[in-house]
């Protein structure tokens, strides 16, 4: 806070990037559903963006479709809920945000965390560095043990 008691250019700066970031978040959340957009999904990361697979191998976020290459569930829905953003340098951060998984399979069907890191861009935007889901539990028969799982053992 200033001598005045109203919030320092820095606060400020860090809680409107706290915003951005967590509308960022929320985006990729709504656009992670049956029938995604990758596309779309690939314009929030950086060019050199990188999505994390579940056994920590780090792919092209372009290639974010073939992770469920026609396995995609019936119906999804991922909600977020606990966000909590660090800011690990001037224009960088990271987020660990807590997820749970609807599908119609179960409900709910998967959960975990996301850990993310972001950038600020040169045109202002903070966009995904890299996506990491970790999953920390999951129904056993919801569409992650029974379709997610036996598809990507296949691909190894």
């Amino acid at each position: 806070m200033s001598i005045q008691g109203t919030p320092s250019t820095e606060a400020v700066e860090r809680t409107v990037a706290r915003s951005e970031i967590t509308a960022l978040l929320q985006r990729y959340a709504n656009m992670a559903v049956e029938k995604a957009d990758f596309a779309g999904m690939a314009r929030l990361f950086t060019s050199d963006g990188k999505f994390i697979l579940l056994d920590g191998t780090a792919v092209p976020v372009t290639e974010i479709e073939r992770i469920v290459a026609g396995n995609e569930a019936t119906w999804i829905r991922h909600h977020l809920t606990t966000i909590n953003i660090e800011f690990t340098g001037d224009g960088e951060a990271t987020a660990d945000s807590y997820y749970i998984a609807f599908t119609d399979l179960a409900q709910p069907d998967h959960w975990g965390r996301w850990r993310d890191t972001l950038r600020r861009e040169d045109d202002g935007q903070w966009k995904l560095t890299s996506k990491q889901p970790v999953v920390e539990g999951y129904h056993p028969e919801g569409w992650v043990a029974t379709v997610l799982f036996p598809a990507m053992q296949a691909q190894a």
